[in-house]
């Protein structure tokens, strides 16, 4: 029989006492089997142990062996294979199953002893090196050869991980589990997510916002087992720890078994999108930031197509809970009736659902084990808070975050990078410009008025200077929406009202008079803001607005679609003795940023000359983090 000792096998030499010995003999074989050996209660046998014969010289073992021999049922045989044993451990140091470095040259010794390098991995116990943790047996073994040429060898199973997935999160299981890796498993368990308080002046005036930063500790243990449990989302984060300092991890656990829907895919995708989509099947999780109206969408319409695997897809408002079913219906072919709903009243789960993420929140425990495939749509929009709870909690392996730029306002792209996947490939406004997928913003002016009646006029100054352009005239609430629509007509101006009130074939008709030409302005509420197809216009009103930057993007985007020879002109009209105005207009003020790009103005003289040809792309942005 043989035993496993440091990566070497040995051979299992046991022995018993004589029988017979007098009280003093007993007492001296006591003492010396406890230099070299351990003892088994259950047959009352003893086991030469390789450890103890480490920490002694050949001489010293054999004077043991030859007293032994008297004392116990030792033969020459077992003596001989006893000292075979030490010769072949002395060849190489190991690194024993309780971390010892054992095998070390007693000349070396004194030197490793006062190694400053090695002495961050290595601590001295009783004059006996041994390692702080099992994380740095390979770091010991490689600093060992390189500085003093002395291979080291140890058990590889010291060094293994497997990872399992069971009820909604992932167990980590190792062979060795000491204090110093939990305190890192713990440290990179420990996420960290910044919530925006609001500031108020001495008035009580809201004034903006700051960023206070939480942590969150979402890791836990269980010692008896060498086990430690965290969510599905850190799968990427853990397992590259691990790899990264010499483990091997196994997974043994399996994906979900395929959907039984049929999808028919009734879209192609464009060059930029092909390569997004490369990218993340790769790995199946990873983030992609590409500014809006460059197509996110479609990239998780072809995952969702090729995975096959239950899926859920979380957005902001319950307008885009209604698109996504759009999408499905119109670019997979799926039935209204196949697809789940979480939200805007519903709570249908389906193989394929989409969950508005307030609701998803309210229905974890429903929707926890049930997915694959998770699909986080304008993920830079949500509250850290919202967002951490729904990603955290989600068990899907799979995960495809869509953003439209790859920082967060509130500084959480580290959050959404950790819990999704990666950032893979970004797009800016300047690139979907070049790749002409968007329209080139001409203007972007802010007229500040004093009072609604001068605002109105400045709204008419515009309109006159756009006479023959398509507008339209974004406000926040019915009745200003009202009044306007009431004061164009009265002007002989041809313009269409829609508001959340008009009902669809309403609304469908004025889009027709829109599109055909005989209207040229739609003045409208956050209705229009998203979720609803808009027909292409050139020129966009901000009369009201909130200070949200998700609207005002939303609603820049709905005069970008691209035309040849069209550019963009956006408008905002704040009125200053207003304090709501004036603060809105401050918090949302950023996102106009997005789109001041170096040659902006080069390519809107190129747009309106008739050169586009010459526009060069410059989107090759993408990540190549492999």
């Amino acid at each position: 029989m043989t035993t496993n000792y440091g990566g070497l096998t040995a051979p299992n030499i046991s022995f018993f006492k004589r029988r017979g010995l007098s009280e003093e003999e007993f007492q001296e074989f006591l003492r010396l089997a406890r230099e070299i050996a351990n003892y088994n209660p259950e047959d009352k046998s003893w086991s030469i142990s390789p450890e103890k014969l480490e920490r002694k010289d050949k001489g010293e073992v054999a004077r043991i062996l030859a007293r032994l021999k008297r004392l116990s049922t030792l033969g020459d045989r077992e003596v001989s294979l006893v000292l075979s044993m030490l010769d072949d451990f002395k060849q190489k140091a190991r690194i024993g199953p309780d971390l010892r470095l054992l095998g070390i040259p007693g000349s070396l010794l004194d030197k490793l002893a006062v190694d400053s390098e090695l002495g961050g991995f290595v601590v001295f116990d009783g004059g006996s090196p041994r390692l702080k943790s099992v994380m740095f047996v390979k770091k010991v073994a490689g600093l060992l050869r390189e500085k003093y040429g002395l291979e080291v060898d140890f058990d590889r199973g010291l060094l293994k991980v497997e990872v399992r997935r069971e009820n909604g999160e992932l167990v980590w299981k190792l062979s060795y589990l000491d204090k110093l890796l939990f305190s890192k498993v713990s440290e990179l368990g420990t996420l960290k997510y910044y919530i925006e308080k609001a500031v108020l002046s001495g008035e009580g005036e809201f004034e903006g916002t700051e960023l206070v930063e939480r942590r969150i500790r979402v890791v836990r243990v269980d010692w008896h087992k060498k086990e430690f449990f965290t969510p599905v989302a850190l799968l990427d984060k853990f397992e590259k720890f691990f790899l990264d300092i010499g483990f091997s991890v196994t997974r043994v656990f399996e994906e979900r078994s395929p959907i039984s829907i049929n999808m028919q895919r009734n879209f192609s995708l464009l060059p930029h999108q092909e390569e997004v989509y490369r990218l993340w099947s790769r790995k199946r999780r990873g983030t992609v930031a590409i500014f809006t109206r460059g197509g996110k969408s479609f990239i998780a319409l072809q995952a969702i197509h090729d995975l096959h695997l239950p899926t859920i897809v979380f957005v902001t408002t319950k307008e885009l809970l209604e698109t996504w079913i759009t999408y499905f219906e119109k670019y997979l072919g799926i039935p209204r009736s196949f697809i789940g709903v979480l939200g805007a009243g519903e709570q249908k789960i389906r193989d394929i659902t989409v969950a508005t993420y307030t609701s998803a929140t309210k229905y974890i425990d429903s929707i926890r084990s049930r997915f694959e495939l998770a699909i986080f749509d304008e993920a830079h929009h949500v509250p850290a808070s919202t967002f951490k709870q729904v990603a955290l909690q989600i068990d899907a392996l799979y995960r495809l975050a869509l953003s439209a730029t790859p920082e967060r306002r509130d500084r959480n792209e580290a959050l959404l990078f950790e819990l999704c996947g990666e950032l893979l490939y970004k797009l800016t406004y300047e690139d979907l410009v070049s790749l002409k997928v968007v329209a080139p913003i001409e203007v972007m002016d802010a007229f500040f008025v004093e009072g609604p009646k001068e605002k109105i006029k400045k709204l008419l100054d515009l309109l006159e200077r756009h006479k023959n352009g398509k507008i339209i005239i974004f406000t926040q609430y019915l009745q200003t929406a009202n009044e306007l629509f009431e004061v164009l007509r009265q002007k002989g101006y041809k313009a269409e009202l829609i508001t959340g009130e008009t009902p669809e074939a309403k609304r469908e008709n004025s889009f027709r008079n829109f599109v055909d030409g005989r209207s040229n302005i739609i003045v409208t509420t956050t209705v229009l803001d998203e979720g609803i197809t808009v027909p292409d216009a050139d020129v966009a009103v901000i009369y009201e607005g909130t200070g949200e930057g998700r609207q005002m993007i939303q609603r820049i985007g709905r005069v970008l679609g691209y035309l040849p020879g069209k550019t963009a002109k956006i408008y905002e009209i704040i009125d200053v003795t207003n304090p709501r105005e004036k603060s809105a207009y401050r918090r949302r003020s950023w996102v106009l940023e997005l789109y001041r790009t170096r040659n902006l103005e080069e390519i809107v003289r190129a747009v309106k000359e008739g050169r586009e040809d010459k526009i060069k792309p410059s989107y090759q942005y993408h990540l190549d983090s492999f």
